[in-house]
């Protein structure tokens, strides 16, 4: 008892310390290492990483052998850095290459006839290719840098292609007040065909803050992160979701910058965002005024609106709710110490028949428990939840693939002064390939949050159902299971789609005239649509195949540790009347726990209130 105490209370320490993580996401150029470094207080992120290759960076306080000013570098894996060369050579249409003479192959790379999407990866290669000498010999290595050598590595294409992450240690006001800021690779990036990367940063940050810069347009990937929030949102306790304009100072005046403001809100809608919190401000001005320590710069940034909503976020709403369900638990320790001091209040004789009846309701409950152990309704509802989950996200799919179908054959690719139409038509079914591959992905990730709570629900009904006919509380049951346990998450989710021959249908293209103003374009999606629908289809049934085993296999593992909870609750009371019998502890000490839990519960009471 008194340890279920010790940890609430430090629970509660660390709910009203503020720590949480804070995710950066947006596109390339969107502004994300400025607004960085205005939160940071310092121009600590070097402001314009390549686009192609930037790494994840947190920045979090120093602590124990990590000093102010240190960055632990982990780099590639062998295999992780050969599977993004095979990939990009993949997305260019070239063979894969030999690891003896990948190098060889990069150095007579022709980018013509590639769509626009492609040409990140001819950058990739090139830059991989420039510095692989210097980095071949440290993947797989984890070290420790100083802040130099971390610009650098951030910064330069040739090096930071190589990295997988950076966690860099830096002392300011922002990370002494807990805050871990993870800078995410661009929405643009190769790193976001690694789409369960962006997902685990999504679900698992209690903050997220979307920033784009105030005169760029939403670009295809902005668009995609934007539709997974909006798949997602509806998972998250609280809206942890910010979204900046970045850059306002550029606006001419108050009615351009709302007019800009009204244009992101239509964006955001669109991705199914229906009430965002969005901020306009300048990243320079606010830096500018905290490093200069000019008050005029900062205030006219419009920095501090924003800064002021996360800190009620970060020091209010956030622990408001976790102060909440730690109050519910203190409360289930309150009343078990109550129930324990009527125990200790009874008289010899009635706590031994006491003991007699517990001991022979665990010897039955152990049948019931068994059951619940190996029980397969639950497993059963939860297989065809996601059947029809998984069956929704194919008709969406389906729904939106005219919009990736002109996203894809668009006019500004397909000109008469393009080169070889030819090989630019089919790379431009090659992305459209890619892009449903992406879509059905973050679907698949999307799903996998809906899974998890579905499951969760059907295991405590099934665990409340014997937990009510075994004489034991809602409450207790909600005290012994820990409720914060998130279920795994799959390794991955990988969809490929057969590749459809694109050489096959250009008789269909003749021109760009014949495509974009006749029949060309409807021949074409006509013949494609009824292949690639069948490829998404499949694609589909093979990852739901492998998602319902693996959800229904977290499901039968939760049934277990559902019963096991519940026999150590049986046990624990047996435990307990046989301690009495043996003059075990009175119920005066009951009684004092019991005071001094309603005491802890009174003070969780006044923080859940406000006064944090």
């Amino acid at each position: 008892m008194a340890s279920a105490v010790r940890s609430l209370a430090a629970r509660a320490e660390s709910i009203a310390a503020g720590r949480f993580t804070m995710a950066l996401f947006g596109a390339f150029s969107a502004g994300k290492s400025s607004f960085a470094n205005a939160l940071l207080g310092e121009e600590v992120l070097p402001v314009s990483p390549h686009p192609a290759t930037a790494a994840v960076n947190r920045i979090l306080s120093p602590e124990g052998e990590f000093r102010h000013a240190s960055a632990v570098v982990t780099m590639k894996t062998a295999e992780d850095f050969w599977e993004d060369i095979l990939h990009s050579f993949s997305v260019l249409q070239l063979a894969p290459p030999q690891r003896q003479s990948w190098t060889a192959e990069v150095a007579g790379l022709k980018v013509s006839g590639l769509h626009p999407s492609a040409l990140p990866h001819a950058g990739f290669l090139r830059a991989a290719a420039a510095g692989w000498s210097e980095a071949e010999g440290l993947l797989g290595t984890v070290r420790t840098v100083d802040l130099q050598e971390y610009r650098g590595l951030v910064a330069e294409e040739t090096r930071a292609c190589f990295v997988q992450g950076i966690d860099l240690y830096y002392d300011c006001p922002l990370t002494a007040s807990g805050i871990v800021l993870v800078d995410t690779p661009g929405a643009d990036s190769l790193h976001a065909r690694h789409t369960g990367v962006t997902f685990g940063y999504m679900k698992n940050a209690d903050a997220i803050c979307f920033v784009t810069y105030y005169n760029h347009a939403f670009s295809k990937a902005d668009r995609g992160l934007l539709a997974q929030l909006g798949r997602i949102k509806d998972s998250f306790a609280l809206d942890k979701m910010f979204f900046i304009i970045n850059a306002s100072d550029l606006a001419a005046d108050e009615a351009e910058l709302e007019e800009v403001k009204g244009h992101v809100a239509q964006n955001l809608r669109a991705g199914g965002l229906t009430s965002p919190r969005i901020y306009t401000l300048s990243s320079l001005l606010a830096l500018q005024g905290k490093a200069d320590h000019n008050r005029e710069a900062y205030e006219s940034s419009r920095f501090q609106t924003f800064e002021e909503a996360l800190a009620e976020f970060a020091g209010g709403e956030l622990p408001r709710l976790s102060l909440a369900a730690a109050q519910e638990n203190i409360a289930s320790v309150r009343r078990r110490a109550e129930e324990w001091q009527k125990l200790a209040e009874m008289e010899a004789g009635r706590r031994e028949a006491g003991l007699l009846e517990l001991q022979e309701r665990r010897r039955t409950a152990e049948a019931r428990l068994t059951a619940l152990s190996a029980e397969e309704r639950p497993l059963r509802d939860l297989r065809r939840e996601g059947e029809e989950l998984l069956y929704h996200v194919r008709q969406r799919i389906g729904f939106a693939f005219g919009r990736f179908f002109q996203e894809s054959f668009h006019p500004s690719v397909l000109r008469e002064d393009s080169g070889n139409l030819k090989d630019i038509f089919t790379a431009c079914g090659r992305e459209l390939e890619r892009t449903l591959e992406r879509e059905l992905e973050q679907e698949l990730w999307a799903t996998t949050l809906r899974l998890e709570a579905a499951g969760q629900k059907l295991v405590r009904t099934a665990a409340s159902s014997a937990a009510s006919e075994l004489s034991i509380s809602a409450q207790e049951l909600q005290l012994m299971d820990n409720a914060e346990e998130h279920w795994p998450s799959p390794d991955k989710l990988e969809c490929r789609l057969s590749p459809l021959d694109w050489a096959a249908l250009w008789g269909r293209f003749k021109s760009p005239r014949h495509f974009f103003e006749g029949p060309g374009r409807n021949e074409v999606r006509a013949s494609a649509d009824p292949w690639l629908k069948e490829a998404v289809a499949g694609a589909a049934g093979t990852q739901e195949g492998l998602l319902l085993d693996f959800y229904t296999g977290v499901a039968e593992q939760a049934l277990k540790r559902s019963a096991d909870i519940l026999r150590a609750a049986l046990a624990e009371r047996e435990e307990v009347m046989s301690g009495l019998l043996k003059g075990g502890d009175s119920a005066e000490h009951w009684g004092q726990i019991g005071h001094q839990l309603n005491v802890l519960e009174r003070n969780f009471d006044d923080l859940v209130d406000g006064d944090l």
